[in-house]
């Protein structure tokens, strides 16, 4: 198999941890910043940013064409002497759609001010961000190779230390120029990310080749295609929630609207550690073994493994601390939200299940398939989310977003058959497991409160998973390798037709 249980479970642990210190980092710095600009801009500077960044994020979204994602599937799956022309490839497109962008951006900006801020005066703000969608862009292209090689430290370096760039020139900034701060500092935190990962590129990295445009097109139109997929599922999937949005302010006002996106807030971000590991260390890692049924059925498993017992401590503990978290981080007005969130996070099995599974489309190159799964999600999670919250409350909304990722998983499942693979029963029952013990850790703090649900869970459970984390190398003999060999023959066989 190449790598042992113990081996890739050390490589998971190992980037989650380092994504994990990094995100811990860069929120706390994103939440210094919103304070200030809280207390010192007021509600006109917190608009005036999410303005910029909202229309920087959307034209990002449609100019860029999602090249990260495939670019990354290209590079690491190719030979290591091959590299260095994808990449050349890669940094041409992606200078071409970053002038596009910024060209849209241009263009548009007289029309962008009037229909943000109701007048074609500040057109000049939106003219300078189009310099800073094009460094958005064309900052992916670097992300990607740093990413494809498999260079977590340095990703995670770029983002940690753009956050401090932003961070230690937002505050006198925003002191000093108040509302006048809020393009200036967000340019430069774009600039900063930019020029960072250009940097650790270069140090990390092999020197790119120089590819001319018209073969550039040629070499990265299947990932470009795939980009127009991924571009329609993002799509499909925040259309999902702002209609949930629109349903949650007609059936319970801004108030009740609110409160869920608090608990969605809560339920999400907690996680969001896993989530960034899986993205950032398994998606290179599958993708260059994306030819081997056997393989990437090993590694899916492996990562969710990994994953779930990860979570499991993480999600009982949260259900435990889950009032106080949101007396800290809230006010007991929002205290309402508890049971969705104590449900809701149990959700997040099921969720990253379905996360690690559907990583094997992509890493395919698949986006057909990619963009029927997504939005099927998307109708599920529409469904589940209005029906949950009109039978139940925010309990049943809870619940709705349990049952929403068990039938995403079971349609992701379904999905990857295609390819041949033959995956393990484990992951699947762990995921019931995982999921069943979170709800009776609901259960049990309602009956017997928090503290001694706590008690009766997390000091066996995490022992236990630090025993499974661990793994142990295990032994095969000739007559399983052989028999092992046979079936990724024709796992392979299977996935070139």
């Amino acid at each position: 198999m190449g790598e042992t249980v113990s081996t890739l479970s050390r490589r998971i642990l190992h980037a989650m941890g380092i994504f994990g210190g990094t995100q811990v980092a860069v929120v706390a710095m994103s939440v210094l910043r919103n304070k200030l600009m809280a207390l010192w801009l007021g509600p006109a500077g917190v608009g005036l940013n999410a303005i910029y960044t909202t229309t920087r994020d959307l034209i990002q979204a449609g100019a860029g064409l999602s090249l990260r994602t495939g670019a990354v599937r290209e590079i690491a799956s190719a030979p290591v002497p091959e590299r260095p022309a994808i990449e050349g490839a890669v940094r041409s497109v992606s200078a071409a759609l970053a002038l596009a962008g910024a060209a849209i951006t241009l263009l548009l900006s007289p029309a962008l001010s009037y229909w943000t801020m109701g007048t074609t005066a500040q057109w000049w703000c939106f003219a300078l961000l189009a310099t800073s969608v094009g460094a958005a862009i064309w900052l992916e292209c670097d992300m990607a190779a740093l990413q494809g090689e498999g260079h977590i430290a340095p990703l995670a370096r770029v983002t940690l230390l753009s956050a401090l760039v932003a961070t230690a020139v937002a505050v006198p900034l925003y002191y000093g120029l108040r509302l006048q701060a809020v393009l200036p500092v967000y340019l430069i935190m774009t600039y900063a990310y930019a020029l960072w990962a250009a940097r650790e590129r270069r140090r990390f990295c092999p020197r790119p080749a120089r590819v001319p445009l018209r073969e550039a097109w040629r070499v990265m139109a299947p990932e470009l295609r795939l980009g127009l997929y991924l571009t329609a599922a993002a799509v499909l999937t925040q259309l999902a929630s702002y209609l949930f949005v629109v349903f949650m302010t007609h059936t319970d006002g801004t108030g009740g609207l609110g409160l869920y996106q608090s608990g969605f807030m809560l339920v999400n971000t907690y996680v969001l550690v896993v989530f960034s590991a899986i993205t950032n260390e398994y998606y290179p890692r599958l993708a260059s073994v994306a030819s081997s049924g056997i393989r990437t059925a090993a590694f899916a498993g492996g990562e969710f493994k990994v994953a779930a017992w990860v979570l499991m401590p993480v999600v009982v503990s949260f259900v435990v601390l889950s009032e106080p978290v949101v007396r800290l981080l809230y006010s007991r007005d929002f205290l309402a939200v508890l049971p969705y969130v104590d449900l809701g996070i149990c959700g997040v099995l099921p969720r990253a299940f379905s996360y690690c599974m559907a990583f094997v489309i992509l890493a395919r190159g698949d986006g057909r398939v990619f963009v029927a799964t997504e939005a099927a999600g998307a109708v599920l999670g529409l469904a589940c989310s209005i029906i949950g919250y009109r039978m139940g409350g925010f309990p049943g909304l809870g619940a709705g977003y349990v049952v929403e990722y068990v039938l995403y998983s079971a349609v992701v499942l379904l999905a990857i058959r295609r390819y041949g693979l033959r995956m393990s029963l484990r992951p699947v029952l762990l995921c019931a497991g995982a999921t069943l013990l979170c709800l009776a850790a609901v259960l049990l703090k309602d009956l017997l409160g928090p503290w001694l649900t706590a008690l009766a869970t997390l000091p066996w459970l995490l022992p236990l998973a630090f025993h499974e984390l661990r793994g142990k190398k295990q032994p095969v003999n000739k007559k399983s390798r052989r028999g092992a060999e046979e079936f990724e023959r024709k796992g392979n066989k299977q996935i070139d037709k």
